[in-house]
């Protein structure tokens, strides 16, 4: 798929997602004080937009209802009521008026392809932009993913998928077929017992997927500020949800 097509394809898909986070933010004002669960699976709607395009197309065009003669070429034919006129003075007519009516055409026809010319540039130019600031996003967090794995080398396993860490700021899991979880060091024990809790539900829930997959669709859709406040909000309702949960 050429790049202009993809760059069309994640535009119309940002499009449509932004109306779905601005219903989804009215529907959490009116959610309030309902458990955050269900403000969490609303996020899934935007989520399955950002990424997956689809497109309804219909057969059903208002030309259709019109109905007039046309000749071979494509064109109307205007039947003349006045027979005088139909043979040689007609053909007079008819070649000034073909005439006229090319030089139309072609004058139509070179205006459209420079307005075409000039959207291409522009699509072209909004592509590179686009690919660029997706490509920019995605080498800084595989630099900050690197500089934290770097960090877990030195971990010190406590028991079966958890492990204690230095340097780390909050506990948090990582990893997709196996994720592990990993608390710091300075954690007292009393707090790991439920920090443990929250972090294995979130597991069983595939948060960390979801979050893998959120983290995508803000890659792709970098230049909507929508899609960033939607990821925000998801990620504070997930944790809420999940508070809950544990509670």
């Amino acid at each position: 798929m050429p790049l202009s097509a993809a760059f069309s394809a994640v535009l119309n898909m940002s499009i449509t997602a932004s109306i779905a986070i601005l219903v989804i933010l009215l529907a959490r004002i009116m959610l309030k004080r309902a458990p955050k669960i269900f403000s969490y699976a609303l996020w899934a709607v935007v989520l399955f937009r950002l990424l997956c395009p689809v497109s309804l197309t219909t057969g059903f065009s208002l030309m259709g209802l019109v109905q007039a003669p046309t000749t071979e070429t494509g064109r109307i034919e205007y039947v003349s009521l006045n027979k005088s006129h139909i043979e040689r003075p007609a053909n007079t007519v008819d070649v000034s008026a073909s005439n006229l009516s090319q030089a139309t055409d072609n004058r139509i026809e070179q205006s459209e392809a420079a307005a075409a010319g000039s959207v291409d540039v522009l699509v072209s130019a909004a592509s590179m932009v686009w690919i660029c600031g997706a490509g920019a996003m995605l080498t800084f967090n595989l630099l900050q993913l690197i500089r934290l794995r770097r960090k877990l080398t030195a971990a010190i396993p406590l028991h079966d998928n958890i492990y204690l860490a230095d340097y780390i700021p909050t506990p948090f899991v990582m990893g997709l077929i196996h994720p592990k979880i990993y608390l710091p060091s300075a954690m007292s024990e009393a707090e790991q017992s439920y920090i443990i809790q929250h972090e294995k539900h979130h597991i069983r829930r595939c948060d960390h997927v979801i979050k893998l997959l959120a983290f995508a669709a803000v890659c792709i859709h970098w230049f909507n500020p929508l899609v960033w406040l939607a990821f925000a909000l998801s990620s504070k309702d997930m944790e809420m949800s999940c508070d809950e949960a544990v509670m």
